[in-house]
């Protein structure tokens, strides 16, 4: 079975979870209690699948298995669209040419290819889900809490956290997923991530082969903010300010100060092109100025003089309610444009 996936995901502070899942149960919905899952990431000693922008994974929940291949997609201000494919297996054994044919590059060799594949990381979280009714359209919210882990001995191992939502669109239109991820926004712990599960386990792999993780997952994030091409369309312009909106926080909350300058520079390029496009911003987008002056104001006012007061103030920022909302306004501008 294959479909598009179109699913916005939002990296959110435990603290947050209660009030958020509040929320959650005031729009109409159906219901499931959280289920455990478990899911194994397989590659190539060459990153093979990695190279052709591919993750493969099986998942196992309540004695059924199911594989699962994503193929080259787009990530969009934290709005993730990617070819998915399904397959129900009896046994937790990878079956590659159950597969659709077409999704494979020209003259390759699926049992060789096969061959060399080995477990790279895992994933292993409780998924509550909402199926909600919200505009028009059926949006699946879930909430994933859990690990990801990776290498194979103790003195290896490392892992990092999930505790995200995830707004997938089911069916009807993805403006409504923006909007309903706009509503969750007022509460604040909020925050947009461009990071799948199967891309976090990658870079927590690669931190594993560095002589220092902590160090190799900062230095990895580029510092440098790249000059806009004002003479590009305004649907690139959008694209490009929201990845390097994106780049730029993560460096930021990773404990680079250049990803805070790097912040500013996006901030002021996001009030000068609405100023320049202010004939073709949509009415209901009509606080998306306000909001950019004022976290340009707020972003000013922090402070870097201490490394553990910075990361605070980095994260307090980043998860706020008007940064979130600034980001999403920003995104569904970009939707708009692109129709």
């Amino acid at each position: 079975m294959s479909s598009i996936e179109i699913e916005l995901k939002l990296s959110v502070k435990p603290d947050a979870i209660s009030a958020i899942r509040q929320q959650l149960f005031e729009f109409p919905h159906d219901y499931t209690s959280p289920q455990h899952l478990t899911n194994i990431y397989y590659e190539t000693p060459d990153n093979q699948l990695r190279r052709w922008d591919m993750g493969l994974r099986i998942r196992g929940f309540d004695g059924h298995y199911e594989m699962t291949i994503k193929t080259a997609g787009k990530v969009v201000g934290g709005l993730h669209q990617r070819p998915e494919f399904n397959v129900p297996l009896h046994r937790p054994e990878l079956d590659l040419a159950q597969f659709p044919s077409h999704i494979w590059p020209e003259n390759i060799s699926l049992s060789y290819l096969q061959e060399q594949l080995r477990a790279l990381f895992s994933t292993d979280f409780s998924r509550e889900k909402w199926l909600v009714s919200y505009g028009q359209s059926e949006i699946e919210v879930v909430l994933d809490q859990g690990m990801i882990s990776a290498g194979n001995s103790h003195a290896e191992k490392q892992s990092t956290p999930i505790c995200e939502f995830e707004l997938e669109l089911i069916n009807g239109n993805v403006t409504d997923v923006l909007s309903l991820a706009n509503k969750l926004a007022s509460q604040s712990g909020l925050r947009l991530a461009n990071k799948s599960k199967a891309a976090r386990g990658y870079a927590l792999v690669q931190a594993l082969s560095q002589a220092s993780p902590q160090i190799s997952a900062q230095t990895a994030l580029p510092n440098v903010v790249e000059a806009l091409d004002w003479q590009q369309p305004l649907l690139v312009l959008l694209s490009d300010i929201l990845a390097q909106w994106q780049t730029q926080e993560e460096g930021w909350l990773a404990g680079l100060a250049a990803g805070k300058t790097g912040l500013m520079q996006v901030l002021l390029w996001g009030e000068e092109l609405v100023e320049k496009q202010a004939e073709l911003l949509p009415e209901a987008l009509e606080r998306l100025p306000d909001l950019l002056s004022e976290l340009r104001s707020k972003l000013s006012a922090t402070t870097v003089n201490e490394e553990a007061q910075a990361k605070t103030e980095a994260e307090e920022l980043c998860y706020s309610t008007s940064w979130l909302q600034c980001k999403l306004a920003l995104t569904q501008w970009l939707i708009v444009q692109s129709r």
